[in-house]
């Protein structure tokens, strides 16, 4: 009989609140290491997906500037490229742009400071479907615009080409010329006084530095001809 009134006693107040408090303690770790776990997938979400978009913003640029070409304008009455580097960054023209694809643009490729000293870099570009780039000095719709990279404790642009094309012309004629009278880097490239569109584009970027050439279309845009006589 005492061994079957002691089955039958059952659990006392004390040992009921005892096992919620440990079921209670048990709840709150759990979803405590839940919330934690969400808030480390979201982290490693975004963080993946802000990689990705880098890349493939990195690779539409690249597209982009590997499809400059040479364009030749008139400035002031004179045949020219229509190209403006400088160190902060250049102005070309592309066949392969990175919003209306299909048609050339023209695009603008910079940096802009942030607030606390780092760059960020910039591409903007306006359509050529609806216009025919002939003046140096054309107005131009910049309606796009995306942010490539950000938060880039560096950035720079320099340009490898001729001092000009009368010095190239005459390295090509086999003319005696200084041994600084050669393609060269320079912080700042205009075509439109050179009369020349540089050969390379370097971008200085905080942990990579990217260079590609241009493609040489002078003799296709600008002949000897147009170059010794003017429009």
């Amino acid at each position: 009989m005492a061994a079957s009134g002691f089955l039958k006693r059952g659990f006392t107040l004390v040992e009921l609140l005892i096992a919620m408090s440990i079921m209670l303690g048990m709840l709150v770790l759990a979803a405590t290491a839940y919330q934690l776990y969400t808030d480390s997938w979201r982290r490693d979400l975004s963080n993946i997906e802000r990689a990705y978009q880098n890349y493939r913003n990195n690779e539409l640029l690249l597209d982009a500037m590997q499809a400059i070409l040479p364009m030749a304008v008139t400035d002031q009455g004179n045949r020219a490229f229509y190209f403006l580097g400088r160190e902060e960054g250049f102005t070309a023209v592309t066949y392969s742009p990175i919003f209306n694809i299909g048609y050339p643009a023209v695009i603008r490729v910079f940096r802009e400071a942030n607030a606390d000293g780092t760059f960020q870099l910039v591409y903007e570009e306006a359509s050529l479907q609806h216009t025919v780039l002939k003046s140096a000095d054309q107005t131009l719709p910049f309606n796009k615009r995306r942010i490539i990279s950000t938060d880039l404790s560096e950035l720079s642009f320099s340009y490898y080409g001729w001092e000009s094309i009368e010095v190239r012309m005459a390295a090509m004629a086999n003319i005696d010329v200084s041994l600084t009278a050669q393609a060269q880097w320079f912080d700042e490239y205009d075509a439109l006084r050179r009369r020349l569109h540089p050969q390379k584009i370097k971008i200085v970027m905080a942990d990579f530095t990217l260079e590609f050439a241009v493609a040489d279309r002078s003799r296709l845009n600008i002949s000897r001809e147009e170059l010794e006589n003017p429009l």
